[in-house]
């Protein structure tokens, strides 16, 4: 997991006159920002085969602009394959050679679509990906465009989540939630309208067959953890700014944060159950681990919402919750994936406790409130508020390209060639 650090600082001045002791710093503390926005950081896709588009369209694609096309398919491709496999990847650079390709391949498809009669390769292609997301991945090869055209649309989105990841290491939360809403648009895009479509036409078409990001439910699920990530970093957005927060409107986001945590978590049982099996259990663990944070936030910036309001005595009740909730995160021990977040969650922890004992303190010799042993239930916050959505995408159109047939003909035969332009679009 990535723990996103960001470099502000609290300047508190202090005029202490001789042995006046000075009074105590509590203000939310810079660990709560860092936990409040740690996500998980996926890898981008692979490709595993390259493929010559020149080679395969070079009876029917002779053409002058169809052949350009076709060169400028294969240097894309090209481009594409090495930001994938870039030692240190860059997600800006996958978002943008994945954006430049998109529109060539999506003509070529809809080129093979519309000409179905021409459209005969004259050698094979195979494209072969492996997935990002999963732990151990096997590669995932088929014949279609469709495949390629998909694969492609998911380097958009994990390189432009990557780059979210990028920019909230860097402290710019404003800019990550937006990059984040961005990813969710093209993965929105994917389940709701690119992949269901797909796997109707395509009887051969498997789930099982296709890497996780390129199955319906896992991209429906991945959409809301996605979002999650975009409303966490809007979370840090308030926090980092000079002065009080809006404490209730934080805790709300935080509601909001939770639900689609748990929507990804549901939708990953109903929906996507043998993807799920493919990812990494640490993955699992910083979700738990992130749930019981946010959880514990929720309650944390509502105590501080009902203190500023001056119910103090329910303040003290929901903080001594909010303590005991973040004690339900799992052991950290030196091997543990969380073992980045093990000095903020300790630093937090006592940031609570001191926060808690100087509200008692306060409370026992002025303000005199009854603590209720339990916070009744019509205190708890459970209406979410969404602010992060996803952002609206779409292909862009594209012109079909002339596809000629050669005069001497094919010299494949006719029925090899349709099983092979069959696999091509629908396999």
């Amino acid at each position: 997991p990535d723990l996103i650090i960001h470099s502000h600082s609290s300047f508190i001045s202090n005029f202490t006159m001789f042995n006046e002791t000075p009074e105590p710093d509590l203000g939310h503390p810079n660990s709560a920002i860092r936990l409040a926005s740690a996500v998980h950081r996926f890898r981008v896709p692979l490709m595993t085969l390259t493929v010559s588009f020149d080679r395969s369209f070079k009876s029917v694609g002779t053409d002058r602009r169809t052949r350009a096309v076709i060169l400028k398919a294969d240097a894309a491709r090209k481009d594409l394959h090495e930001a994938l496999k870039a030692g240190t990847i860059s997600g800006e650079r996958v978002y943008n050679d994945a954006s430049r390709y998109l529109p060539i391949i999506h003509q070529i498809l809809l080129s093979c679509k519309v000409q179905p009669e021409i459209a005969r390769l004259d050698e094979r292609l195979v494209f072969e990906w492996k997935s990002g997301v999963e732990k151990n991945a096997e590669p995932f090869s088929s014949e279609a465009l469709m495949y390629d055209m998909v694969m492609c649309c998911v380097c958009q989105a994990l390189g432009k989540a990557a780059t979210a990841t990028e920019s909230s290491v860097a402290g710019n939360f404003k800019v990550a939630s937006n990059q984040y809403a961005e990813a969710a648009g093209i993965l929105d895009f994917l389940a709701r309208d690119h992949l269901p479509k797909w796997i109707a036409k395509g009887s051969n078409v498997k789930t099982e067959n296709l890497p996780t990001e390129a199955s319906t439910g896992a991209t429906k699920a991945l959409v809301e953890l996605l979002l999650a990530n975009g409303q966490q970093m809007a979370v840090a957005t308030v926090l980092i700014k000079p002065g009080t927060p809006n404490y209730s409107l934080l805790a709300k986001l935080c509601v909001g944060i939770v639900e689609r945590l748990e929507n990804f978590s549901t939708i990953m049982d109903k929906e996507a159950s043998e993807q799920k099996d493919r990812l990494d259990a640490n993955f699992f663990l910083l979700l738990a681990f992130k749930k019981i944070i946010q959880k514990s936030l929720i309650k944390y910036f509502h105590a501080r919402a009902l203190w500023d309001s001056q119910d103090f005595g329910l303040a003290i009740a929901m903080l001594d919750e909010a303590k005991h909730k973040l004690n339900e995160t799992p052991e950290i021990d030196k091997k543990s994936p969380l073992k980045p977040l093990l000095e903020d969650l300790t630093d937090f922890k006592a940031h609570m406790t001191l926060l808690l004992k100087e509200w008692e303190k306060d409370n026992s010799s002025v303000y005199y409130e009854n603590v209720p042993s339990r916070v009744p239930e019509d205190i708890h916050l459970t209406t979410a508020l969404q602010l992060t959505k996803c952002k609206p995408y779409s292909l862009k159109d594209v012109e079909p390209l002339p596809l000629t047939m050669p005069k001497k003909g094919m010299q494949r035969s006719d029925s090899d060639l349709a099983r092979e332009l069959q696999r091509t679009l629908n396999m």
